[in-house]
């Protein structure tokens, strides 16, 4: 396996530009994904969430575009409009000397904006399935010299609702051009349906790059009336800088932001029904480290990427085992550690232990006592932790998993998250400090 980017034969700019962010050595998947996409196959990636995904189909693009032809030459379809707008800021970033080469296109906005930017003549354009659609049939945007199409989050926009406009999308585009799947799981169903617009695709399911720290799944079981306030607890408990919460209903929201902020924890809420621009200055602030705590529906589970999120909740369980890993993939990005709770009730253990059997991760059940994170029933004498090891806090036990094998996130040193300069991530005493 290749072990820079320059052996990948990627363009020597992109190259230089991944060296100033001290990005040498590609991920598995990038390792795996970058030459098969050079060479023109068709492909479907697989790869664990936070791999650097968006590099191993973006550098590629950037690698085979002729950025003197004034003719979009590659289309990107991801579901929803953060996801788009933060493919196209990559984009963007490397390519920092070729203004309006990106276009992003998203629904929801003003269609002649869109018009006017796409009269700038761009290469790349980052889209949502139906604007594209829409702009393809009024012929303001032309496809025929398009050679490559990009379905990001793969799993979600072959299904019933994206399905149909993603089909005909690839439809519009020339036989031969070549067709990319990415996603962090490729299921029997999407594999099939993939067959109806590839040819002859490699398959790719990469692995999670090597010296992860690791992401540690816990749940505890809480009476429902007492779920916020075991919510309230586990933040206050594990105090991350940045923690995002997941609810099923939206109805739930209003309670839990009303108690975490009258208890003092900063939060601010994210969904669908949100105005777009309301939505994206959330993020940027959450980003930002303006308030620590996100409290969303799954309109933010897949391909958002904020490399800092220390902590998950599942406040309310995922409703299957393919949200649960999208959820949770967005802590532990680039081989960082994180934490994943989930707080279910006891007639909903079921569905973690159904979850562990399917992904084959080890969920631990877990209870708060004594500002700890403990194990629900008492250690026999000889059974491996002393007293004090069992007292310790979630940071402390972060801190020594690797010796002790358990199911706590180490602390490893990050490693710097594909398209994101990032510094090293301080750690929970010196963010408890910070916040004083």
């Amino acid at each position: 396996m290749s072990t820079t980017f320059a052996e990948l034969h990627i363009r020597a700019q992109l190259v230089e530009l991944l060296r100033e962010r001290n990005m040498e050595k590609p991920t598995p998947v990038q390792a795996e994904a970058i030459p098969l996409i050079l060479e023109g196959r068709d492909a479907l990636v697989e790869s664990p969430t936070g791999t650097g995904k968006t590099f191993a189909y973006l550098l590629p693009l950037l690698t085979k575009i002729d950025l003197e032809r004034k003719d979009v030459q590659a289309i990107v379809l991801a579901p929803t409009h953060e996801l788009v707008m933060q493919i196209a800021r990559e984009a963007e970033r490397l390519l920092p000397t070729h203004e309006h080469a990106v276009a992003p296109i998203i629904g929801g906005v003003d269609v002649k904006r869109q018009i006017e930017r796409l009269k700038k003549k761009p290469v790349l354009v980052v889209a949502t399935p139906g604007r594209l659609l829409e702009l393809i049939d009024q012929r303001k945007l032309k496809v025929h010299e398009v050679k490559t199409v990009v379905v990001d989050e793969a799993d979600r926009m072959l299904d019933a609702g994206f399905g149909k406009p993603v089909a005909e999308v690839m439809k519009r585009t020339l036989r031969d051009t070549q067709r990319l799947l990415f996603s962090a799981t490729l299921p029997a169903g999407v594999v099939e349906a993939s067959e109806a617009f590839t040819k002859d695709a490699a398959v790719v399911r990469a692995a999670a790059p090597e010296g992860a720290a690791g992401v540690a799944h816990m749940y505890l079981v809480s009476d429902p009336r007492k779920k916020v306030d075991t919510l309230r607890r586990l933040l206050r408990l594990v105090n991350a800088r940045s923690s995002i919460v997941f609810v099923n209903q939206i109805e739930k929201v209003d309670e839990i932001v009303s108690k975490l902020n009258y208890h003092h924890l900063p939060c601010r809420l994210l969904h669908r029904d949100a105005a777009k621009e309301e939505r994206a200055r959330t993020l940027q602030q959450f980003r930002d480290g303006v308030f620590p705590v996100l409290i969303t529906t799954d309109v933010a589970a897949r391909g958002i990427d904020i490399p800092e999120v220390e902590c998950i909740v599942h406040f309310d369980p995922a409703t299957d085992v393919d949200t649960y890993v999208h959820r949770s993939g967005r802590t532990g990005r680039m081989g960082r550690a994180g934490l994943v709770f989930s707080i279910i009730t006891g007639k909903e253990r079921f569905i973690l232990q159904k979850f562990a059997s399917q992904t084959g991760l080890a969920i631990a059940e877990k209870i708060m006592s004594h500002g700890a994170l403990k194990d629900p029933r008492p250690m026999a004498k000889g059974e491996g932790k002393t007293g004090k090891q069992q007292g310790m806090t979630a940071h402390s036990r972060g801190k020594t998993a690797r010796s002790q094998g358990k199911a706590a996130a180490p602390q490893g040193k990050p490693q710097p998250a594909a398209g994101r300069p990032s510094a090293a991530k301080p750690s929970a005493s010196a963010n408890r400090k910070s916040r004083t």
